[in-house]
């Protein structure tokens, strides 16, 4: 009998069709193997899975187009610029949450 892999979520905002809708990281098929496959890997080693959990992040969420949007203030002014922000970034807003998250999460124990 196959074991069932234990869900993993985790939302940020993206834009899709011109609208702001909520998608959950792991949903990207290669990101939530690279993640499981690197766990299994460093399950004993806390340090090295963060490391990992970082690159992977970077690897498929940082600095793509179709990860990215433009945050502007409302109503638009002259003085404060739009800023890119991608899935990347939000993950780095809360980082050490999603990292404890995902660790706990896969099985990872904490250390006191």
């Amino acid at each position: 009998m196959a074991r069932k892999k234990k869900e993993l979520k985790w939302n940020v905002c993206v834009e899709r069709n011109g609208e702001f809708v909520s998608y959950n990281v792991f949903d990207h098929y290669s990101f939530d193997e690279a993640v499981r496959k690197d766990f299994k890997k460093y399950k004993d080693d806390f340090d090295a899975f963060a490391d990992r959990l970082k690159s992977n992040a970077m690897y498929y969420y940082w600095s793509k187009c179709e990860w990215e949007m433009l945050l502007s203030t409302w109503p638009p002014c002259d003085r404060y610029r739009p800023k890119k922000v991608d899935v990347y970034d939000q993950l780095c807003l809360n980082w050490e949450q999603f990292l404890l998250y995902t660790w706990t999460t896969l099985g990872g124990t904490l250390k006191a």
